[in-house]
């Protein structure tokens, strides 16, 4: 699993300049439209498509069937993939929440809700995105992702447009939802990822 790992982390040294690129390059957007949740949002998202670029490059090269040519389980091949990406979305965190802190946006606990928060909108992400590009691979699935990443933005856009907005009690009880959620999401991700891939013909 180590091994899987570090070969993922090895293939994205190959394009580091550009992640720090966009990095900056949101950084002074961000910065200029005084807009700091913006930032997080796109380093979390940038984040989940450092695991998509990994199974790109797994895809071209058919690293799988090679991988499983030697004592390498498709379990492994598939949560080496999430565990990939809560890695990635802890730099994302780390790299959020020191920015808040500097920019001085708001306090030390107001710099952590909100950082968690962003860093949960990428998590959810990356487990609706993965089983779908398991099943249909990363170069088809580019498209059913950004399908479906959009289908929830723009129902947010159509809310906001309308004025409608949550009950004042769900809001309260938000925080306790969004965390059971993600882990029932995760929980579904996951072993939906695995079924997928232990049928997927190599």
């Amino acid at each position: 699993m180590k091994g899987l790992i570090l070969k993922d982390f090895y293939n994205l040294t190959k394009q580091y300049k550009i992640i720090l690129v966009l990095v900056i390059f949101y950084l002074l957007v961000s910065v200029s439209s005084e807009d700091t949740n913006f930032f997080g949002g796109v380093v979390s998202i940038l984040m989940v498509m450092q695991v998509i670029t990994t199974l790109s490059y797994d895809e071209k090269s058919n690293w799988d069937r090679y991988a499983l040519t030697m004592p390498i389980s498709r379990s492994d091949l598939v949560l080496s993939k999430y565990i990939l990406g809560g890695i990635l979305l802890a730099v994302a965190f780390a790299v959020n929440f020191i920015f808040r802190i500097v920019a001085g946006s708001g306090q030390p606990m107001e710099a952590l809700i909100v950082s968690v928060a962003t860093t949960g909108v990428g998590l959810f992400f990356m487990f609706l995105i993965l089983p779908v590009l398991f099943k249909f691979g990363a170069e088809k699935g580019r498209y059913m992702m950004m399908l479906i990443f959009f289908i929830p933005t723009g129902f947010l856009l159509l809310m906001s447009r309308m004025g409608l907005t949550l009950p004042e009690a769900f809001m309260r009880l938000l925080p306790t939802f969004s965390v059971l959620f993600l882990i029932l999401a995760g929980i579904i991700s996951v072993n939906a990822s695995l079924a997928i891939y232990k049928r997927k013909e190599m």
